[in-house]
């Protein structure tokens, strides 16, 4: 979750736009991070000394790790510890952009140094999201505290992206949420909620991209637009849903209760109250994610 949110962090402060974020996402699982972005992570390089590493390479046949070590940059150790690290889905993202020209090595560490200063973030986050930030972080995201079940609302979101993770794939960027009363809708596949937390959760996109979405979760290769997909998508919904009402009663002592998913072609969505529409990136189109508390 908190990768995917770094996608969004870049987005949302300008540091790159939507076509380039895109383009990233295709070109990600093609890359691989550097010991450069390794080193700038981990607070053991600077980005500047980053690139007179890269720039001295040009000159010695030798291995970044190596000149870093002879330029007093590094130690062997730290090279060692570095290239034993997990590769984080953010620095992936990073390295690619990085890659593709749309960020520089010193434009990547003040995103990474900020992002992480924000959100009160360190390495281990990444690794395994603590609850608490994940919860603060996906009302931050959301803005909307004028939304009375705002602190639901945020549970919700911040799982959501847990269960994307999980259950469909890692390659996603949360853009920027939105409220409406009325929306329309290609083909929205939803399910009602009802408890002290009451809402009506949808899951919206073009045929095929709810058919790519539907191909992910499956597991089993690609499926075609159609009723099919849909009911596979609904599954997911429903899953998700049940693994919200489960945290929700662990969480709150509270029980909450699921009606049955219904899909609808072509609707019109209209609501007395605000409906918060979350627009996903995934590298074959944009889903849509809504939760509309009644």
């Amino acid at each position: 979750m908190f990768s995917q949110f770094f996608g969004h962090y870049l987005l949302n402060k300008g540091a790159i736009s939507t076509a380039q974020m895109n383009e990233a996402l295709l070109k990600r699982g093609e890359t691989r991070v550097k010991l450069g972005v390794l080193a700038i992570n981990a607070g053991f390089m600077t980005a500047e000394q980053v690139d007179q590493v890269h720039k001295m390479q040009m000159k010695v046949d030798k291995r970044i790790g190596d000149l870093a070590v002879d330029m007093g940059f590094l130690t062997s150790k730290q090279v060692s510890d570095l290239l034993g690290m997990q590769k984080s889905a953010h620095l992936v993202l990073g390295q690619t952009l990085v890659d593709l020209g749309h960020m520089s090595n010193a434009q990547l560490e003040e995103a990474l140094s900020d992002y992480k200063a924000r959100y009160q973030l360190d390495d281990a986050d990444f690794a395994d999201e603590n609850s608490v930030k994940a919860n603060r972080m996906a009302t931050n995201f959301l803005g909307m505290p004028e939304i009375e079940s705002i602190g639901y609302c945020a549970n919700y979101v911040a799982l959501l992206f847990k269960s994307l993770t999980r259950f469909v794939t890692d390659d996603y960027t949360p853009l920027a949420p939105c409220c409406v009363r009325e929306m329309s809708c290609s083909s929205l596949i939803s399910q009602k909620i009802n408890g002290p937390f009451s809402a009506i959760t949808g899951i919206d996109g073009g045929e095929d991209s709810l058919a790519a979405f539907a191909s992910l979760y499956e597991r089993e290769g690609s499926l075609e637009p159609g009723e099919y997909a849909q009911a596979v998508v609904s599954e997911f919904l429903n899953l998700h849903n049940g693994l919200f009402a489960v945290n929700v009663s662990l969480e709150r002592d509270v029980e909450l209760s699921l009606e049955p998913q219904t899909v609808q072609k072509d609707a019109v969505m209209r609501a007395n109250v605000i409906c918060i529409v979350i627009p996903i990136s995934f590298t074959f189109g944009i889903v849509n994610f809504s939760v509309l508390p009644i």
